[in-house]
């Protein structure tokens, strides 16, 4: 019997997998602000109807904001919980499981967001990253309302212009309940 809405997830009363995210940004001036998004998918993909149509599943997914606090002059730490999200039978076809895909910090200055957002998985892998951003972008008040692209440390523009950057790097671990 299916229950629930897959647009809306409802929570779990008692989440265990904890993880906290670091991020140290060295920007040419201060924040507006500083939080951190988690993004979810059902990642068993069978307890999606397929489309009579095309044969393709129409995969919900979610988004989930999380505090960072500042904790020195260019540091911020926060949590989230890789099982916010509670496991339901949205479609009669068996329980779809929720799982934390992507995360990232979310800087805004001048209205830009900056954020140096990856997969969970490769985030973990990695355990810490670096990603750089134009520092002219940060200064330039007509981005406002959009994203900063992203450089990474490898990209032939930060290599051959390191001082038009400044880096955002985030370390990622999990802390258990």
């Amino acid at each position: 019997m299916a229950h629930g809405d897959p647009s809306n997830p409802k929570k779990n009363p008692h989440p265990v997998k904890r993880y906290e995210v670091i991020a140290t940004a060295d920007a040419p001036g201060p924040w507006d602000s500083v939080s951190g998004t988690v993004f979810f998918d059902i990642v068993n993909v069978d307890c999606v109807p397929q489309g009579s149509f095309t044969g393709g599943r129409n995969i919900p997914n979610a988004s989930h904001e999380f505090e960072m606090a500042r904790t020195g002059e260019k540091t911020w730490k926060g949590h989230f919980h890789r099982d916010l999200l509670l496991d339901e039978d949205y479609f009669g076809k068996g329980v779809c499981h929720w799982d934390a895909t992507g995360m990232g910090p979310v800087f805004v200055a001048h209205g830009a967001t900056f954020s140096p957002t990856r997969g969970l998985k490769q985030a973990m892998q990695a355990g810490s990253y670096t990603e750089y951003f134009k520092k002219s972008a940060y200064k330039d008040h007509s981005f406002t309302g959009m994203g900063a692209l992203e450089f990474l440390p490898d990209s032939p523009e930060v290599a051959r212009h390191p001082e038009d950057f400044f880096p955002i790097t985030v370390t990622i671990k999990e802390i258990g309940p």
